[in-house]
């Protein structure tokens, strides 16, 4: 009788510990493989493990020293499995060019937050702090006459840093911001258009890549021409690439001995194959003295040096001695 109720309370411990066995299930993987009506089932853990991330080559739009452009820094970016690759980029916005690329500067104030990131549509909404407000734009701005020309385009910059950045990873048709202030009652999350300081009002609508902003090789060549036409040295000198680049006072010279330029016209602008070359057509009146000369479509040559465009400075002897 004892054997046969030992064999018992054997046989009941034996079902109880099967049962509990058979319900040991990782939550996480519970979570990811039980279908939610309605729900994509693209479902991320958690949190990701440190090593479960993802290489991404992305171009970062930064503001070229002082000029109203944006030049592309080539990054490769690590991003996590539960991070988005936008989202990544904003943030590396936010943290600023790399020490190597000391010529850009960082646009987005440092405390700015991405809150969250979503698509929809063809559009991207990207959800910020209200620390993005927080940049060097004085609150009378309009009062001084070099903040009234700065602002605007420091501000359109910002923004446009951030779509160039995302346009360039992905084919969005537009990027909309939200701006989330804490501790305030918002009607709507949109970026209002006062932040431009541009006169315009109500709220903004989504924006899209704006080539005028960017650094091509056009707009490279108009704003060096631009430089020639004021004979303004200083600023045309960190145009030119580092090789063969002669010392200031002997460039300042050479720009102070050279014709004027009464007119230029820029047009088209095509990349070798290997991305390092790009020639521009060119069309100039120059001025030595009382004699004029034009020139039509004179194919202006540039290099490519860390990212971007450049004039070699044999290539600009060329042009000032047409």
């Amino acid at each position: 009788m004892k054997r046969i109720a030992a064999a018992m309370l054997l046989l009941v411990i034996c079902i109880a510990l099967s049962g509990c066995t058979a319900q040991m299930v990782n939550p996480l993987v519970k979570s990811e493989a039980t279908a939610v009506p309605g729900l994509s089932m693209q479902l991320h853990p958690a949190s990701a493990a440190e090593g479960n991330t993802s290489q991404v080559s992305v171009a970062l739009y930064f503001r070229f020293y002082n000029e109203p452009f944006l030049a592309a820094e080539t990054r490769t970016l690590t991003v996590k499995r539960d991070e988005s690759v936008e989202a990544a980029i904003v943030k590396a916005l936010i943290d600023g060019p790399s020490a190597g690329h000391s010529e850009l500067q960082r646009l987005l104030p440092a405390d700015t937050e991405v809150e969250s990131i979503v698509s929809r549509d063809g559009l991207l909404f990207v959800t910020l702090s209200e620390g993005f407000l927080h940049d060097d734009v004085p609150d009378q701005w309009q009062n001084d006459d070099a903040w009234r020309e700065e602002a605007p385009v420091r501000r359109q910059l910002t923004v446009q840093s951030i779509v160039d950045s995302i346009t360039e990873y992905a084919p969005y048709t537009g990027v909309q911001f939200l701006l989330h202030r804490q501790n305030e009652v918002q009607t709507s999350l949109r970026l209002e258009n006062a932040y431009f300081c541009n006169g315009t009002e109500g709220l903004s609508e989504p924006l899209i890549r704006e080539e005028n902003w960017i650094l091509t090789p056009a707009n490279t060549a108009k704003t060096l021409l631009s430089c020639l036409q004021s004979k303004d040295s200083d600023r045309l000198y960190q145009w030119i690439a580092l090789e063969g680049k002669p010392s200031p006072d002997i460039f300042t010279a050479a720009v102070s001995n050279a014709p004027s330029i009464a007119a230029y016209q820029v047009s088209g602008g095509s990349v070798s194959q290997d991305g390092q070359h790009a020639t521009v057509s060119v069309s100039l009146q120059t001025l030595m003295g009382t004699q004029t000369q034009d020139t039509t479509g004179y194919p202006l040559q540039l290099v490519r040096e860390n990212g971007l465009w450049m004039l070699p400075y044999s290539r600009y002897i060329n042009l000032i001695g047409l």
